[in-house]
């Protein structure tokens, strides 16, 4: 299990709220930014990193396609 950090930001680039999850690989990460980037009202982007690293984000246009 590797620990990855989700940061909702909202379009004026707030960052309100951010969930820590462990998840099996960078798979499992994106599939649980898709979920939270569909739960949290505002939230237009998650960003997931894996310690200090960006690995990616996912945007509510990409979740819904």
């Amino acid at each position: 299990m590797q620990v990855f950090t989700f940061f909702c930001v909202e379009s004026d680039g707030s960052v309100p709220r951010f969930d820590v999850t462990p998840c099996l690989d960078e798979n499992a990460a994106r599939r649980r930014a898709e979920e939270l980037v569909g739960v949290h009202r505002g939230c237009d982007t998650v960003e997931v990193w894996r310690g200090a690293t960006m690995l990616f984000d996912v945007t509510t246009r990409q979740a819904a396609a």
